[in-house]
């Protein structure tokens, strides 16, 4: 009796010491918190958008690490045991650790888990801080779909529709201005401009048009600014630097989305085309000093109250294109929102509004159906000044 005792004390402790010993390997082996210092960048895939960033910056890179080192989980389960019980849903994210050019390990993000295909890592807060420390980078650091090299860093590489321009003879430059500075002729074939340059006066003409273009002569070949070249050519344009790369984009067709979803091809109108009596400006009920965005699903509240942010705003509002203003006939039509909206004349509230589905912004009489830029820009900065605010703790 006292042999079966002990055995059963012996196995209890073993399990007890197995379990605490799993949980600390377990998390040191499942993130690679022995390699840290050695991971040079960290590659973050967006899986609605297929987005790829790259984080190369050591305070970065070092806190998502910190972060890792740092959480709770609730519990710890392997990948099986979890597919056996539940349902593997698609990840939000895929991180790479990189060392070098080589990948040391590879994790999915979810608000709900952290996994691979061995273990399941649930946090003990949902939405977890590591989901939403990768979310704010995301946002926060230019999208490439091209994964670089490591020997690609640190260059002046041109991207054009996420393939490199390559110069044969004549290499891309920063020059004393801040400009960069790219070979006209070359970036005139790529972008297939059909553009003349004089850089004697500093003109250039593209479809009979002449436009100003700042330009250099530089070893018998003629450089122009790319930001302004492309600018001319309606070509969207960001500046990593860090990696030092300028990536030149097709602007968004805001109309687009709604198109495919709606099936209406025609633009009715603008900010300031009367529907039956309404604009989507006295809607709105503009000017407006303040904006606050509540999230319903979060219950949390942004603040926008920089004049820079509101000119923004109320630039895109006034390039938004309007398809339909209509009194609303059924009060019960998608009850659920996204945003509730209110706008302020100095401190006082002088308009709600709320968020509905992907293109429908309504009252209690109206319902107003516009174009995507304006949601675009309000999920952007409302979920990015979420992210920040449960990040703080960390000091980011």
């Amino acid at each position: 009796m006292k042999a079966i005792k002990m055995i059963v004390i012996l196995l209890f402790c073993l399990l007890c010491n197995t379990i605490v010993f799993a949980k600390e390997m377990d998390r040191e082996q499942f993130f690679d918190l022995q390699n840290s210092k050695n991971t040079t960048r960290i590659e973050i895939i967006e899986k609605e958008t297929g987005n790829i960033v790259n984080i190369t910056k050591e305070e970065e890179v070092k806190k998502m690490y910190e972060i890792l080192e740092k959480m709770n989980f609730s519990k710890i389960m392997t990948y099986d045991a979890y597919v056996r019980e539940n349902k593997m849903d698609a990840s939000n994210y895929t991180v790479k650790f990189y060392q070098g050019d080589t990948p040391s390990k590879e994790i999915e993000v979810t608000k709900e888990k952290i996994y691979d295909n061995k273990w399941i890592f649930f946090p003990e807060e949902t939405p977890n801080d590591f989901y939403y420390f990768v979310r704010y980078l995301s946002f926060t650091n230019p999208s490439y779909k091209k994964t670089f090299l490591e020997e690609d860093f640190y260059k002046n590489i041109i991207l054009f529709k996420d393939n490199m321009v390559i110069f044969t003879k004549n290499k891309p430059y920063l020059n004393d201005k801040n400009h960069i500075m790219a070979e006209f002729k070359t970036l005139n074939v790529v972008l297939n401009a059909n553009a003349s340059y004089n850089v004697l006066s500093q003109k250039v003409t593209i479809n009979d048009i002449q436009n100003p273009l700042y330009g250099e002569e530089k070893e018998g070949a003629i450089y122009v600014s790319v930001d302004e070249f492309v600018n001319l050519l309606s070509y969207d344009t960001f500046w990593d630097d860090t990696l030092k790369i300028l990536s030149i984009q097709e602007p968004k067709n805001h109309n687009e989305r709604w198109e495919k979803l709606r099936g209406i091809p025609e633009v009715y109108g603008n900010i300031n085309t009367i529907f039956e009596g309404m604009s989507l400006k006295q809607f709105l009920n503009m000017p407006f000093t303040k904006m606050t965005i509540k999230n319903e699903k979060t219950n949390y509240t942004t603040t926008i109250s920089k004049e820079s942010d509101i000119q923004q705003l109320q630039e895109i509002w006034n390039n938004t294109t309007v398809y339909q203003i209509e009194k609303q006939k059924n009060q019960s039509d998608e009850p659920i929102f996204r945003y509730a909206i209110t706008l302020y004349q100095e401190d006082v509230a002088s308009k709600t509004f709320f968020m509905t589905s992907e293109n429908v912004i309504k009252d209690d009489v109206y319902r107003v159906s516009i174009s995507t830029e304006f949601f675009d820009w309000m999920y952007h900065i409302s979920e990015m000044t979420y992210a920040k605010a449960l990040l703080s703790h960390w000091k980011i």
